[in-house]
């Protein structure tokens, strides 16, 4: 045993825990702590007990899944480690290894009770676990069993159940499952033949979809109110928060690290979510800009009207479409529109900045988490915190009447927050540690978050709002802009001379990966949008963040951008941001992309002031999958607004970059400086030329 300290925790119950040390044995770690519990003997005397604890901390796969069903465990401990296993192993191994291990361990704990060796009732317990640990991973994780048509898993499954328990819950529960599978596939493929050309099912309720609803009035902005608007995007952010994987929002798979080429997963279901968050951020700015023949007054009432919307997704605490319209409202080609903003009404605009503290960035995202905290498994909004006036009687008085009718809202949150907080574990945390082993410390953390994910979707149940065809259809119908057109129709409303200059920004030099996963949920993607960002190529490529290479790139505000994080499955508990410790002093993280790579795809990498150009580039390298041979034929290039910085070949790497501006980076061969350098030329000659025609 090594010796860790003598760290002292006291738990709800009073009672308390010391981490003693570690113990090892072969292919895996254990942290040691000692718990003191307390029996009441009689009415009046307690008594006092010592309690060995281990905790797994790390382990090869093989001792990982081993563990799923130990011998001399106690149960608690079994089950959480079966939970932030199920969560996680897809980062580190398969479902067909862990069948593998299963299965083997299932057959040698038969064949010893057969042989009748001691410790007959122990391997009679293990071979029930194992049992208990497939049906419980059907039961919850049924998705990684289904590989139609063959379903292949499944019948490994079924085919080891019915071998050893033919009569068995086993092999009763894979038999159910595997047969109301394929009965879903036929009934997809018979609902498919019936859906209307031009329209694409996303849920299943869409097939209840109304042949005759085109020939009923159509709708537009005007027509529809604040309220039914603010529904029918909760409708949707909630039915697409609902279907969200939580292990596709690990940093592992989300950044596609360690994947040559394509991810097994392009996590669709992520995917989705982003692109309906772009979709309301866009069309917040095509409504206000599309017209550029309207007055000034009408404009104001239309940014108004995306006030209260936002506002009633406040009350309907769907905060994944309230984040959507407050970056829109903040995109550049707005928030430049002083003489707009200005006309607004006092009482609006006070509206409005209420609104926008929520993803406020100071005190590590405060109050985003306590709100979470707060509403996130409640039945309604808590709007009495407000400072409005108005706004607290408005909203008290349609929260009472939700009441009054038994009707109980759900959470939509940003999803941004949870993939910053995963991301960042990914980052900082390594992978394996002490010779390969992998390490499930980690995963632990991991979990925290996801569990909060499953958490959330589970409230999310709790909406009753029914799908309105004609939105849909209108929603779909708006044509989205690119940021050039966007701008320039900007510039038709309030010429450049006129708008105002946005509010010197703070230093950025502690901004790190929480601001640009927020850009994964924001309007500044615009080269990597159609005009109409509902293809699915325009999904792909957003989603996949690529920063714009064109002038006055949109930077909304700093209260722009959100994080939060939770531990709990039962119950939100406070909790702040996993790399909250940091010292940002001496740590930054960056974001490098491949020069060349189509798909924009980058990797995080955690620079400490310690870190010289050859380890960090050998590093990106790998990560990459390049030949760490070759990395004297490359160059990290830091992007500047104004250009490029190329950092020393042999310096230190975080003191050679400039802290003061986003940390966005590109790997790039020394054999194609002079390529770039023409190409930046002809970016920097055609942008201005746009600033004269504009002017």
């Amino acid at each position: 045993m090594r010796a860790l300290g003598s760290r002292v925790s006291l738990d709800k119950s009073g009672e308390t825990n010391r981490e003693w040390g570690e113990e090892r044995e072969d292919g895996v770690i254990y942290t040691v702590s000692l718990k003191k519990v307390r029996h009441q003997t009689t009415s009046t005397a307690l008594q006092w007990e010592t309690l060995k604890v281990r905790t797994l901390k790390a382990g090869t796969v093989e001792r990982l899944v081993e563990n799923l069903a130990p011998a001399d465990e106690d149960q608690d401990a079994n089950s959480m480690h079966l939970n932030v296993f199920l969560a996680t192993y897809r980062a580190f191994t398969t479902a067909d290894d862990v069948l593998d291990i299963l299965f083997r361990r299932y057959q040698q704990y038969k064949e010893h009770r057969r042989r009748g060796e001691n410790g007959k009732d122990s391997r009679h317990h293990v071979c029930r676990i194992i049992q208990s640990v497939l049906c419980i991973w059907m039961d919850i994780y049924l998705d990684d069993f289904h590989d139609p048509p063959a379903y292949r898993l499944l019948h490994r499954v079924l085919e080891f159940a019915e071998t050893h328990m033919p009569d068995g819950e086993l092999a009763r529960q894979t038999r159910h499952r595997l047969d109301r599978l394929q009965r879903n596939e036929v009934l997809k493929a018979q609902q498919k033949s019936r859906v209307p050309n031009g329209h694409h099912l996303t849920h299943s309720e869409d097939v209840l979809f109304m042949e005759n609803s085109e020939s009923e009035q159509p709708l537009d902005f005007d027509t529809i109110s604040a309220r039914t608007m603010a529904e029918q995007l909760t409708y949707m952010d909630a039915e697409l928060f609902k279907k969200v994987v939580p292990h596709h929002c690990l940093g592992s798979v989300w950044s596609r690290r360690d994947k040559k080429g394509k991810s097994t997963t392009d996590a669709p279901t992520v995917k989705a979510t982003i692109s309906q968050f772009n979709a309301v951020s866009f069309l917040v700015i095509a409504t206000i800009l599309r017209n550029t023949s309207i007055s000034t007054d009408d404009r104001v009432r239309i940014i108004e009207k995306w006030v209260d919307v936002a506002q009633e997704c406040r009350i309907l605490k769907n905060f994944s479409s309230l984040k959507a319209i407050i970056s829109g409202l903040q995109s550049n080609p707005i928030y430049r529109l002083s003489e707009t903003w200005a006309a607004l009404s006092k009482e609006k605009l006070s509206e409005y900045e209420e609104l926008c503290t929520i993803f406020s960035e100071e005190n590590n995202q405060m109050t985003w988490r306590e709100i979470l905290v707060k509403e996130g498994t409640a039945k309604y909004a808590d709007t009495s915190n407000s400072q409005l006036k108005h706004v607290r009687k408005e909203s008290q008085q349609k929260i009472q009447r939700q009441r009054l009718s038994g009707v109980m809202q759900g959470t939509v949150p940003y999803l941004g927050t949870f993939l910053t907080d995963l991301m960042m574990l990914d980052t900082a945390m390594p992978d394996t540690v002490d010779s390969n082993l992998i390490n499930f410390e980690k995963k632990r953390k991991e979990f925290e978050v996801l569990a909060q994910i499953q958490l959330l979707q589970k409230t999310a149940q709790n909406y009753n709002i029914l799908s309105d065809p004609r939105f849909k259809a209108w929603f779909d119908s708006v044509e989205h802009l690119r940021y050039e057109e966007s701008y320039r129709l900007s510039c038709e409303v309030q010429p450049l001379s006129d708008s105002m200059s946005p509010p010197a920004q703070d230093s950025r030099k502690e901004r790190s990966l929480r601001k640009r996963i927020s850009r994964l949920f924001s309007t500044s993607d615009w080269e990597t949008s159609s005009a109409n960002s509902n293809t699915s190529q325009s999904e792909d490529r957003v989603s996949e963040t690529s920063m714009p290479d064109s002038p006055d790139s949109l930077v909304p505000p700093d209260k722009m951008s959100a994080s939060s994080s939770s531990s709990s499955l039962t119950s939100l508990e406070m909790s702040t941001s996993p790399y909250k410790n940091y010292d940002q002093s001496s740590n930054c993280v960056i974001r490098v992309s491949l020069s060349g790579e189509s798909d924009n795809i980058y990797k995080s990498v955690l620079l400490t002031h310690q870190d010289h150009t050859p380890g960090v580039i050998k590093s990106l390298m790998s990560k990459f999958n390049l030949d760490a041979e070759e990395a004297e034929e490359y160059q990290l290039v830091q992007v500047l607004p104004d250009g490029e910085l190329q950092i020393p070949d042999h310096g230190n790497c975080f003191y050679a970059i400039n802290q003061s501006v986003e940390p966005n980076f590109i790997l790039r061969k020394k054999s194609e400086e002079g390529t770039l350098h023409r190409k930046a030329r002809k970016r920097t000659t055609l942008r201005k030329l746009m600033e004269v025609v504009s002017n």
